[in-house]
């Protein structure tokens, strides 16, 4: 499983399952170092529903950084790893 843990990650698209707010906080609490800007020290990029009109294609400034991209699952997911190892940790 990918691990974000000490990388810099930047938000782009929204985010369905929370707010921005909300995921940099998560981000922070379990190892992240959420940034509002790509540069080239950002390890990723999460990738959130990304509208456009149709027949356009959906893409964002961001995307075109060439900065590794992850869903917004995918951050769901190791954010609920995280969780869990901390349990496992605690004895839970």
């Amino acid at each position: 499983m990918l691990d974000l843990r000490d990388c810099e990650i930047a938000f782009t698209g929204r985010l369905t399952t929370m707010t921005r707010d909300q995921a940099f906080s998560l981000a922070k609490v379990f190892g992240a170092k959420p940034k509002n800007w790509v540069t080239k020290q950002t390890d990723y990029l999460v990738v959130g529903l990304i509208e456009t009109a149709l027949g356009e294609e959906p893409i964002t400034k961001k995307l075109l950084t060439g900065t590794p991209t992850i869903s917004e699952r995918d951050f769901l997911d190791w954010c609920q790893a995280r969780l869990a190892q901390w349990s496992r940790s605690l004895g839970g």
